[in-house]
C-alpha cells in the first residue's frame, strides 16, 4: 500500500474528495496501513462503496485550436477520489500478482 501511495503523481487536479496526492504522500506511512485493511475488507466481500466511485469529469479546452465547434477542440479530464484511487491499483496490483503467480496467461 505505501508503496502505491509513494507512486502518486504529484501536480494532479484534486479529485471530488479534495485530498492531494501530495497530502498522500505526506501521510502515506502513517495511513498505509489502514487503507491495507479497508482494501482487504472490500475485496474478500466483494464490496465497493457508491462514494468510492464517484468521478467528476471537466471538459476543457485544448489551447490554439481554430475552430471550438469541434468535438476534437476538447479534452475530457476525469477527477476521481484520490483514496478509490489507491484502492483500485492495489486491487489491480493484486490481481495481476495472482494471475503472474498461476500463469493464468499463456
Amino acid at each position: 500500500m505505501a508503496r502505491t501511495i509513494s507512486r502518486l503523481l504529484n501536480n494532479t487536479a484534486l479529485g471530488p474528495n479534495g485530498i492531494s496526492n501530495e497530502a498522500l504522500k505526506t501521510c502515506g506511512p502513517l495511513i498505509a496501513p489502514w487503507l491495507a485493511d479497508v482494501a482487504r475488507v472490500y475485496f474478500i466481500i466483494g464490496y465497493y462503496p457508491r462514494l468510492r466511485r464517484s468521478i467528476t469529469t471537466v471538459v476543457l479546452q485544448k489551447e490554439g485550436k481554430a475552430d471550438y465547434l469541434i468535438p476534437g477542440s476538447y479534452r475530457p479530464i476525469a477527477l476521481e477520489n484520490t483514496l478509490s484511487k489507491i484502492l483500485e491499483r492495489v486491487i489491480v496490483d493484486h490481481i495481476a500478482d495472482t494471475v503472474e503467480e498461476h500463469a493464468l496467461l499463456l
